[in-house]
């Protein structure tokens, strides 16, 4: 959850939007949740990740004149942002009806972790917990098998689309009737909504889907191989031709694509023999030669090198404090007349304060007097 509303800011940003990231004054809870970072006195890789394209200000919420800053911030927002739990921004005088009022055009987004509303709306909400509640950490497994949680936050990923989306939307009302509204989005909603395919199998045939059933990791000589079979008749023929191999797929037993899906192990005991001899560029060769659906298993610095990566333009230099130019995954959307593009690079807590305060008509005097009376902390 701590990651939704800081993604779809920097989306926003990352499409041209003048984005001002608040935060507390010992920073966003992101700048301090990357274990390698505080070993080395560095920027955490998460903030670095989701901290481009926004202009940072650290004010202190419970201290008057930093309350007083953000209101007239408000007053000329188009959109404000927050993951706060149910009450919390209402509780500090910061709820959709206070600010709505001073600003009718203001759209308010919220990302939660359960709803705004409901049993579950005051737990708190994280993505590996939104995984496991919704089922997606059970999906696809049998009642045997434990349940697998997914190595990158997803759930917060497709949040934080999810409420770029709803924010757009109503953007695109408002020129219509010229008043915000109240966007929110739950991290619950969209692990079910992740799941659509799913729920309908479960709704309508009562059968559960498994996906993985349908493909093979094989290992190679040097590397592991996918293999997916789906959308051929006789997937197991294909691979036996691929690798030299008497064909078994005229087995009674391995006779339909069903049943050779029923008996992958078998297949791969067959042929992992003849796949260990052959490397992986060798193995995808063979299987792109007689059509079937094949991908290597790459780590990240592979998959991020790849020449469709750098074709594709994903990959970004963003320069991040203490570490230099690194390249680090942009958006991936394509503009062909605005593209979006690194403009702000991530930065220290409160590190556009000056610049942000000025922009909206705070004097030097103002601003000093803020400083003095501990608005930024």
């Amino acid at each position: 959850m701590v990651m939704q509303v800081p993604l779809a800011g920097q989306v926003l940003g990352d499409f041209g939007a003048d984005v001002i990231k608040i935060e507390r004054p010992q920073g966003d809870i992101t700048r301090g949740l990357d274990f390698e970072a505080t070993r080395v006195g560095g920027m955490s890789a998460y903030y670095a990740a989701m901290g481009r394209n926004k202009r940072t200000l650290a004010l202190d919420l419970k201290n008057p004149a930093a309350f007083e800053i953000l209101l007239t911030l408000v007053d000329r927002a188009d959109v404000l942002m927050h993951n706060f739990r149910p009450g919390v921004m209402e509780r500090l005088g910061l709820g959709y009806k206070d600010l709505s009022t001073r600003n009718p055009r203001l759209i308010y987004a919220a990302g939660f972790g359960f709803g705004e509303t409901g049993p579950l709306a005051d737990r708190p909400g994280q993505d590996m917990l939104a995984q496991a509640f919704s089922g997606l950490a059970r999906g696809g497994l049998q009642e045997h098998q434990p349940p697998q949680l997914t190595n990158s936050p997803i759930v917060d990923y497709g949040a934080a689309m999810s409420l770029v989306q709803g924010i757009l939307a109503a953007v695109i009302e408002r020129q219509t009737s010229g008043r915000g509204q109240l966007v929110s989005t739950s991290l619950f909603d969209v692990s079910l909504a992740m799941q659509l395919c799913e729920i309908a199998s479960e709704s309508i045939y009562g059968v559960k889907t498994d996906w993985t059933r349908q493909a093979m990791l094989v290992r190679t000589a040097d590397g592991w191989v996918a293999v997916v079979m789906l959308f051929r008749d006789n997937p197991l023929g294909l691979l036996c031709q691929a690798l030299d191999l008497p064909d078994i797929s005229t087995r009674p037993e391995l006779a339909t694509r069903e049943k050779q899906i029923e008996n992958l192990t078998a297949i791969q005991e067959y042929c992992a023999p003849a796949l260990m001899t052959l490397n992986t560029s060798e193995v995808l060769d063979r299987l792109a030669s007689v059509d079937l659906l094949c991908s290597p298993v790459n780590e990240i610095p592979e998959a991020i090198s790849h020449p469709q990566a750098s074709q594709n333009g994903i990959m970004w230099q963003v320069e991040v404090p203490g570490r230099g130019v690194v390249s680090l995954a942009g958006l991936p959307v394509r503009l062909s007349r605005t593209p979006p593009a690194v403009r702000i690079h991530p930065a220290p807590i409160g590190a556009a304060t000056e610049e942000v305060l000025t922009s909206f008509g705070f004097s030097e005097q103002a601003i000093q007097e803020a400083r003095s009376r501990k608005a930024f902390g």
